[in-house]
């Protein structure tokens, strides 16, 4: 071997051991910090909340039917849609908007390509391809969650 890839692959070596030496587990926090073991957990639990209602989002977009979800949206969801309905809506008032764009566009796909599912207000946007009197088209939705009554609810949901 020559000198370089040996120092190399040393390098590589040592900067492995040393990054897993700094990334604690679980239980190695719980010994020696409970409450951030704590707060791990509970953002682990949150993140699969999260990506729960997510995928229940996903899955009724590519469905055209978001009545199964109308319990997890807020009181008042902040919608904007490129079909021009804009504002603060009651979560029937939301379904309806959204049931109505989807019920007269034909889905062809759909998927959330980008998350953040830390934070106060996680969100999630894909693109829709859809077929809408005879022609190919597509959209970007945006939607974004809020902690209110303790659970996650859609607080905004944007399709433009």
């Amino acid at each position: 071997m020559r000198p370089r890839a040996l120092v190399s692959t040393i390098i590589v070596l040592l900067l492995g051991h040393t990054l897993q030496a700094q990334v604690p587990d679980v239980r190695s926090l719980m010994q020696r910090k409970p409450g951030a073991a704590r707060q791990l957990q509970g953002r682990t639990a949150q993140r699969a909340d999260v990506k729960k209602l997510f995928e229940m989002i996903e899955q009724g977009i590519v469905r055209s039917s978001l009545t199964e979800s109308s319990r997890h949206f807020a009181e008042q969801v902040f919608v904007n849609m490129s079909s021009g309905e804009s504002g603060y809506f009651s979560a029937s008032q939301t379904v309806s908007i959204l049931q109505r764009f989807l019920s007269s566009r034909s889905s062809l796909s759909f998927e959330f390509s980008r998350f953040s599912d830390t934070g106060s207000t996680p969100y999630a946007t894909g693109r829709l391809s859809f077929v809408s009197r005879g022609r190919k088209e597509s959209a970007q939705v945006y939607v974004s969650l809020r902690f209110q009554d303790s659970r996650w609810v859609v607080s905004q949901f944007n399709v433009y």
